[in-house]
């Protein structure tokens, strides 16, 4: 199975627009954060993603999520930024499959 391969539960079909939005929302806030180096706030949106990406079947933004945690805990900018774009790319390429 590829990391851009989702599998999501048929229930949750029409959450998803609004899920995948929501992601692109905390990516745009994710950039805006580490132009002004606030890590605290980015903290909070990695645990956000992270918490919310395993829910819709979306382990990997979960991962992500979690990475960008760690990463905002240790002010590692250059992390966060390839963070922020694998997430974004990952998102950008995902194939949605409902069962």
């Amino acid at each position: 199975m590829s990391k851009n391969t989702v599998y999501v539960d048929e229930d949750l079909k029409e959450l998803i627009p609004d899920f995948m939005e929501n992601r692109y929302e905390d990516i745009k806030k994710l950039k805006s954060s580490i132009s002004t180096k606030d890590y605290e706030d980015i903290r909070k949106l990695g645990h956000t993603i992270k918490g919310v990406g395993g829910g819709y079947g979306f382990d990997y933004v979960t991962e992500l999520g979690y990475k960008i945690e760690e990463a905002a805990k240790n002010g590692d900018e250059d992390l966060l930024n390839e963070l922020i774009f694998e997430l974004e790319n990952h998102l950008d390429n995902v194939e949605i499959v409902y069962e």
